[in-house]
Formats: C-alpha cells, structure tokens, sequence
C-alpha cells in the first residue's frame, strides 16, 4: 500500500532532519492520525524529533500547505513518559502506541513503543493520584463559582473540571485512548459516571444542578480510587 501524501511528508522531513541536526540527532517517529493511516483533509502532521540538545528552530510549522508539529524531547524525556507517570498518562501512552519510526537507528522508538503496550498499575495508580489533584483543584474553582452565582464562570469551570474528571476516569481504570479526538465519545462505556461528564461539559444547567452534577460525578471518582488502592482520603 502507497504511502500517504503526509506519510512522505514525514518522511521527508526525517531526511532533512538527519542533513541538519547530524550527531544530535537521535530519532524522528511520526504519531497521531498519519502514523494509524487515517489522517483525514485537515490533519495536522505530528512528529517526535529526539535529539541531544534541544534546538529553538524545531517547532510548529507549515509545509506544503500542511500544519506540522514537532515534539521535541531528549531520550531521558522520551523514556520518562513512557516508562514515568503523569497525570495524562491515558493519552500519553496513546501517542506511542501509534508511533511510526522513521529514523531509529537505536531501536529507542521501537524498544518505547512496544514498552507503552504494557504500562504497570504502578504508573497508572501514580497517575490517577496526578490526575485526581488537578481534578480537584478544578472542582474548587467551580465550586466557588456556583458560590458567586457567576453561570460564565461555572460554565468554563466545569469543562475544565470534566476534561480532568475524564482522564483520572481513563487512569483509575488503566484505560489506555484509542485517539484523543474520540475521548469524550468513549465515556459513553462508562455508565452513568460517563453520562454525567459528558452532561455537564456539552449541555448547559442551573447552578444547583450543575454543582449536583460535579458533586456526583467526584463522588464517583473517589470511590473508584478507593477500590484501585489510588490515596485520596485527603480529597474532600
């Protein structure tokens, strides 16, 4: 099967990268949409460029009409986020199991992706104690807002509280994306917990209600955690 038109961009890309970058150059994988072959008209071209030294010049930007991004990272950064915990674990590791290598001459890209099939519970539970504290902390913010009376507020605090909601959801359950476009369609596996996230971020609510819908839906989380072994005690 033919490549696609951003797959030879990548490509391409890499073999520049290998003329300019030389010796600091360790590997250069493509993720994301292009690397699982269903890239669609707008797609954006995603990049992993590991290097030795982190270069200003390697960044977002535009190529034959098509919006490219490059991550960079060093192999000791590479190797922390997939082998280390963060409070997005969830989509993470979603990145690198779709990683393509395109220049691996280490076998680095490979040896991680294949690492990132098999996550410990050690990093997920980690990760869900990350993410259940950011969590948190946007609950606070909506809580004070419902306090204030202010709809605005609540409104943007409670897509701030539901994206947390939803990837401390994803780690309690070592839930692992299949694409971070499709994430909050995904939540429609999780019963009512994944019903009430996606009530209060897409559908608007009183106050009360909204508060009730929050308080519910933390509720839930922190029994979850409890059953995980994931420490929240300290979490009103």
């Amino acid at each position: 099967m033919a490549d696609s038109p951003r797959l030879v961009l990548a490509r391409r890309f890499a073999r520049e990268l290998r003329r300019e970058e030389g010796a600091n150059l360790v590997a250069v994988g493509v993720y994301g949409s292009v690397a699982r072959g269903k890239e669609r008209a707008h797609s954006d071209l995603d990049l992993l460029v590991v290097v030795r030294e982190k270069r200003p010049s390697l960044g977002i930007q535009m190529r034959e009409g098509v919006l490219v991004t490059l991550l960079q990272c060093t192999p000791a950064e590479a190797r922390d986020e997939v082998c280390g915990s963060r409070a997005d674990l969830n989509a993470a590791l979603a990145g690198w199991r779709s990683m393509r290598p395109l220049y691996d001459p280490r076998r680095l890209l490979r040896d991680l992706r294949a690492r990132a099939a098999r996550p410990s519970r050690r990093q997920f539970r980690s990760a869900a104690r990350r993410a259940l504290l950011e969590t948190y902390e946007d609950l606070g913010k909506l809580r004070n807002a419902v306090a204030a009376g202010d709809p605005d507020e609540a409104r943007e605090m409670a897509v701030w509280f539901t994206g947390g909601a939803m990837g401390a959801l994803f780690d309690l359950d070592e839930h692992i994306l299949a694409t971070g476009r499709q994430a909050f369609s995904e939540l429609r596996r999780w019963g009512p917990i994944g019903r009430d996230i996606r009530a209060l971020r897409y559908d608007s609510h009183p106050l009360p209600e909204a508060l009730r819908l929050a308080e519910g839906i933390w509720s839930s989380l922190l029994r979850r955690a409890a059953r995980a072994g994931v420490p929240a005690d300290d979490l009103p």
